[in-house]
């Protein structure tokens, strides 16, 4: 006996397979009452659309404030239709991903708390277009930005920040016991400190880098006491110019000039004030993790200097090692938070400051130049975006001399703590 559906029947399985059926053929708008995933589809451009079926050229629907509808070769699989006829629909819904996009590469190091996102605003397009410092891929291209070019992390790409850049570092030395010190001078000497850098950096010469950075700082003095008077306020403004090659070979250049005054505005500018500092440095990639860096600076202080400016460089997706001198500085990433990158970090470094100054000493004045020399040591925490970033850090300052250029005598500061904190934009 030939069994029949009932009308009924028919149409309850006809709704229950609707859903079904518009999911398969990727009818499911934005209007749709089976719409429940569409939240989670990403959203594309109308050139990732294309209709199924056929070798030839089909209309491709223009964005809104776009240019007119092109064609283009439909693909021979993973098409989808668009959806103006479809019940329950408004236009072309499911998008694919643009597959212009390169894949990042699995022979990088990538954190996985670090995944790309996007290219870095402040790079100039098609400077390094001969030379990419992050080959197979480009970051320096127009129009198809490649993925993992710029990201913040532990060990992303890090291309050059071009056009400007502001720095403002804020320090403090408590009052230091002056020890070893002629007859006479007396009490503590603190320090209070402003930096101020305004740093401009873009593309000069075939794949060399330019950064220009205009310098401020403000040193507040408070002591010593007795029979040494010394100014309370003096100043630095200098200019660093720095010439690099990127990175994109196993070798790379950088090098550097300071000129800069340093003055209490009392004494004799050009004389006393006027310093000249220079480095240069050459760094040797030795594999993925390790750079080698070889070279030297000069210092023009009340004791002249020539340092070494070398050491090794360790990065990995977690920690950073610049094992350098007169800085060296290691780092942990701590992993992303929104948009900030979070490192904690210990470092170390030879300071030295030296200023023109109209002093005091036993009852007579004179111009002269004094130094204040120093090791320290400190800890801090750093949150980056990429395009701005914050430090806080606190430790030990040690091995503190002071020195003049004239008769003068020099003398110590006790160790004791040093406070900074620093930003970025």
């Amino acid at each position: 006996m030939k069994k029949t559906l009932s009308p009924i029947a028919v149409a309850s399985l006809l709704l229950a397979l609707m859903p079904t059926c518009f999911a398969q053929n990727g009818y499911l708008g934005p209007t749709s009452p089976y719409n429940a995933s569409t939240i989670y589809q990403p959203t594309m451009t109308a050139m990732s659309v294309f209709q199924a079926g056929g070798d030839s050229d089909v209309p491709i629907p223009s964005d809104p404030g776009s240019a007119p509808a092109m064609t283009m070769p439909a693909p021979n699989a993973g098409s989808i239709t668009p959806m103006d006829s479809v019940p329950f629909s408004s236009g072309p819904i499911i998008q694919s991903p643009d597959m212009s996009m390169p894949i990042y590469q699995d022979s990088t190091t990538w954190n996985a708390f670090s995944p790309p996102d996007g290219t870095d605003p402040f790079l100039q397009p098609g400077f390094g277009a001969q030379a990419s410092p992050y080959a197979p891929y480009n970051p320096y291209q127009t129009n198809v930005p490649p993925q993992g070019a710029f990201g913040y992390g532990a060990n992303p790409a890090q291309p050059y920040r071009f056009g400007w850049q502001n720095r403002i570092d804020v320090s403090w030395l408590p009052g230091g016991k002056v020890t070893s010190a002629p007859a006479g001078v007396t009490g503590n000497q603190a320090i209070f400190g402003v930096d101020y850098d305004l740093a401009y950096g873009a593309p000069v010469l075939p794949n060399w880098v330019l950064n220009w950075t205009n310098q401020f700082a403000y040193r507040n003095w408070s002591g010593p006491e007795g029979t040494l008077d010394l100014p309370d306020n003096v100043f630095r403004f200098g200019m660093d110019f720095e010439l690099e090659t990127p990175s994109n070979g196993p070798f790379s250049v950088s090098l550097g000039v300071t000129p800069s005054i340093n003055t209490d505005f009392n004494s004799d500018v050009w004389k006393e004030g006027f310093q000249l500092d220079g480095r240069g440095i050459l760094f040797w990639k030795l594999d993925q993790y390790w750079t080698l860096g070889l070279g030297a600076m000069y210092w023009d202080r009340v004791n002249d200097r020539i340092l070494p400016f070398a050491g090794l460089i360790y990065r990995d997706d977690y920690w950073e090692w610049q094992l350098m001198y007169p800085e060296a500085k290691v780092s942990l990433f701590l992993g992303n938070e929104a948009y900030w990158s979070k490192w904690a970090y210990v470092r170390a470094e030879y300071h030295v400051e030296s200023y023109g100054v109209n002093r005091t000493y036993a009852g007579v004045a004179a111009d002269d130049q004094i130094e204040v020399a120093d090791y320290r040591v400190l800890g801090g925490f750093k949150m980056d975006t990429g395009l701005y970033s914050w430090f806080i850090e606190g430790g030990y300052v040690f091995d503190r001399q002071v020195e003049f250029d004239s008769a003068t005598p020099g003398y110590s500061l006790n160790n004791g703590f040093i406070g900074q904190i620093g930003l970025r934009y």
